[in-house]
């Protein structure tokens, strides 16, 4: 790779109890670039994208070897909270805690002990999200009174307040409606200039309009990578090919 990677995957096995989920996969995420991970259902792309931060260990039948390497260190040697604030998370689904936007900003910075203007954290934070301007006059309701999208938006501000290096996203607009959908992709275009993201989506033409690298994962395994123009345009791989021209999916 000519570009910086920040987090690196060799030889990385994935299972549960005795099925193995993902197989032998060997994976860069480049500094500042979105890169999509695309496949059928059950292919393995999100056990692996929760896998970068750690958060697959809260499932007690996981287990998984090899490496993954975020910025030199491998993550299955660090301790997982510190990996977690280094490496955020968007899920799928909005899960905004049930307290104030206020508060669903600052919880983990002040959990964190982080020792910061948490009035301009939260205003910070909320112009990365793009949803400031909507919300500035509401920061002390409950953030369960915003909508899908606006609640999806806020988890965004939320793990930008961590200020960590890396994003995961697993399939972020699949429970929202096209209009909020169009804002996420924006934001995404917006955050690569300060992070670097790794999202997972079943949309190819989001995977298309969004991202700068995509791998092609079907049935565990890794089969394509490379750049976004030339996996679409140009598959090498005839699953690769058949996939994104929906022959399968």
């Amino acid at each position: 790779m000519t570009n910086e990677s920040v987090m690196t995957c060799r030889n990385l096995n994935i299972f549960y109890g005795e099925k193995q989920a993902v197989f032998d996969v060997d994976l860069d995420i480049l500094k500042n670039k979105v890169t999509a991970i695309i496949g059928p259902s059950g292919c393995g792309k999100s056990t692996l994208l929760r896998s970068l931060n750690r958060m697959n260990d809260f499932v007690p039948t996981f287990s998984m070897n090899g490496e993954i390497n975020f910025e030199g260190k491998n993550v299955l040697d660090e301790d997982p909270m510190v990996v977690r604030t280094r490496i955020g998370m968007v899920f799928q689904k909005p899960n905004p805690f049930p307290k104030t936007i206020y508060n669903n900003i600052t919880w983990g910075p002040k959990i964190h002990g982080h020792k910061v203007d948490f009035d301009q954290l939260v205003e910070e934070s909320l112009k990365s999200a793009a949803l400031w301007d909507e919300v500035k006059d509401r920061l002390h309701d409950s953030a369960l009174d915003l909508s899908g999208g606006q609640q999806q938006r806020l988890c965004i501000a939320r793990t930008v307040a961590m200020k960590p290096e890396v994003i995961l996203m697993d399939e972020p607009c699949s429970a929202l409606d096209p209009r909020s959908t169009i804002r996420i992709e924006d934001l995404i275009n917006d955050l690569r200039q300060e992070y670097t993201i790794a999202i997972v989506t079943h949309n190819m033409q989001q995977a298309a309009r969004v991202s700068d690298y995509t791998a092609f994962f079907y049935e565990g395994q890794l089969i394509e990578y490379g750049v976004t123009d030339g996996i679409f345009t140009n598959p090498k791989e005839k699953k690769t090919e058949d996939y994104i021209t929906g022959r399968f999916g």
